[in-house]
């Protein structure tokens, strides 16, 4: 089954982190909110990718749900490691401060969430790290971008509400 989690919709988020040392960028595949009372939210991330430790150490984590004119971010926060390349620095991307955490945020994204670590839990070949969210905000004039069967999409018509 090789294949099976590319058949979920996802939001590309990218998440930033800063310790002492260092500030990086990932794209992670699989973001989700988890809980409303305390707001809640959760990033899986392998933990081999350079950007594990750090939201170890740093206690915090900044979430950017890109826009979907933000693909060439997403390739590139995802292709190379922080280990050898400090992907900030590049041109491409632009950041804020954020006002709760000290990890930068994405500009041009389409939502922002800060948060403070508030559990981890090792599943299968991930790690499962709980962001208890200090601040959320979003652009409401922007769509997501999302992938889909390795593919990246906006979205389409809207076909109704939610109840």
């Amino acid at each position: 089954m090789p294949t099976y989690s590319s058949q979920f919709p996802d939001p590309v988020v990218l998440v930033t982190v800063t310790t002492k040392e260092h500030t990086n960028v990932m794209t992670v595949g699989w973001a989700s909110p988890v809980s409303m009372k305390p707001p809640i939210l959760m990033v899986s991330i392998a933990p081999q990718r350079f950007t594990h430790d750090l939201v170890v150490e740093a206690g915090e984590f900044g979430v950017s749900v890109l826009a979907d004119d933000q693909k060439r971010l997403a390739q590139l926060a995802g292709t190379l490691t922080g280990r050898k390349v400090k992907k900030l620095m590049k041109s491409e991307f632009e950041t804020f401060p954020a006002d709760s955490i000290n990890a930068p945020l994405i500009s041009g994204a389409r939502a922002w969430f800060e948060c403070k670590l508030h559990s981890q839990q090792s599943v299968g070949d991930h790690t499962v790290f709980y962001g208890e969210v200090i601040k959320a905000s979003a652009d409401d004039t922007k769509t997501p971008l999302v992938l889909f069967n390795r593919r990246y999409y906006g979205l389409g018509e809207e076909r109704g509400t939610y109840p």
